[in-house]
């Protein structure tokens, strides 16, 4: 199983999608906190005629859109939005739902961990027994036998354990990231070299793993039933209740290309919920009054008030939800 860090590191796409054009903004945030920072470019499809990554940033006609959390999530990211600018017009709205669809296919994203955990099995067994050997085995040895005798063997087994772990990376990054040469490289190059690097050449492999699936789907996999229950309330009540602003600016074509992506997204999430038993009305039901004071609550972080003519700060400035009646459960 990857680690949590894998779960954590994996993103939506950061992009507000409509047939009509692309904002780089998006009102959602599945982490706890403010959204991070964006650069809310906007632009009709028409208008994108080149789309590059470089490292991790990802430039549109010249400017910086997006900077993503890898270089790999870079590279995918520029790829997918230079093939929506080259799909026609009609046939864009189908792209971009097939696109957010695709990123909440938990079955997908189930058979992705199942690859990895093959492939990833003799690496992680040689990563610990690498472990062993640098803690336990050598530091043994170099008591019984001191430096001068034991040193050079030690010195020839580590690189032994350190070129093998190189060797299973490459086979296995290359299995499972098949276009991303110089990242293998750079990995297989610091790996072979430094034994520090190959402890942690497993996480290495698996963090990149989920980044083309939404967090929810993930949490789908990974997490036991409760756990995901309560991711899921949180992503769903976010889409369905960003915190404002929604946009940049007051601009209507980017506020519909907010709004439609934010949809599109709130319908695929709500479908993956259905077909794993979970009702997305049920999961959002307003929380219950903490005492007979509370009379308003926020609908996205839950916050409860004591008056209901107020707004949420922590959401923006969010409009506050009445309960049916104070002191009564909803």
């Amino acid at each position: 199983m990857p680690p949590l860090g894998t779960f954590l590191a994996a993103n939506q796409f950061p992009l507000s999608l409509s047939p009509e054009a692309a904002l780089a903004h998006v009102a959602t945030n599945v982490n706890p906190g403010w959204r991070p920072a964006q650069t809310g470019r906007f632009l009709p499809f028409d208008a994108i005629r080149e789309v590059r990554a470089r490292g991790k940033r990802v430039t549109v006609n010249g400017e910086l859109w997006v900077t993503a959390a890898s270089v790999s999530f870079a590279r995918r990211i520029a790829e997918e939005l230079a093939r929506l600018a080259k799909v026609p017009r009609p046939e864009r709205g189908q792209a971009v739902s097939e696109l957010i669809r695709a990123s909440l296919d938990e079955s997908a994203a189930a058979q992705r961990v199942q690859d990895f955990q093959k492939r990833a099995c003799n690496l992680r067994r040689l990563s610990n027994a690498l472990f062993a050997y640098l803690f336990v085995f050598a530091p043994a040895l170099i008591w019984h036998f001191g430096i001068k005798l034991s040193g050079l063997g030690l010195l020839a087994g580590l690189i032994a354990l350190t070129t093998t772990t190189a060797v299973l990376f490459h086979r296995a990054h290359r299995a499972l990231y098949a276009h991303a040469e110089e990242e293998r490289f750079t990995h297989t190059l610091t790996i072979a070299l430094a034994p520090t690097s190959a402890l942690r050449a497993h996480d290495a492999l698996s963090r990149p793993l989920l980044e083309a699936f939404h967090p929810l789907a993930v949490a789908q996999v990974l997490l036991p039933a409760g756990r995901f229950r309560e991711f899921a309330r949180r992503v769903l009540l976010d889409l369905r209740h960003p915190a404002l602003p929604l946009c940049p600016n007051d601009d209507s074509a980017q506020r519909a290309a907010e709004f439609q992506g934010r949809t599109a997204l709130r319908l695929a999430a709500e479908t993956l919920l259905k077909r794993n038993g979970v009702e997305p009305d049920e999961l959002c039901r307003p929380p219950a009054p903490t005492d007979a004071s509370c009379r308003a609550y926020c609908p996205r972080c839950g916050a409860q008030f004591t008056t209901a003519e107020s707004n949420c700060a922590d959401c923006g400035g969010l409009t506050l939800a009445a309960f049916p009646a104070v002191g009564v459960v909803a």
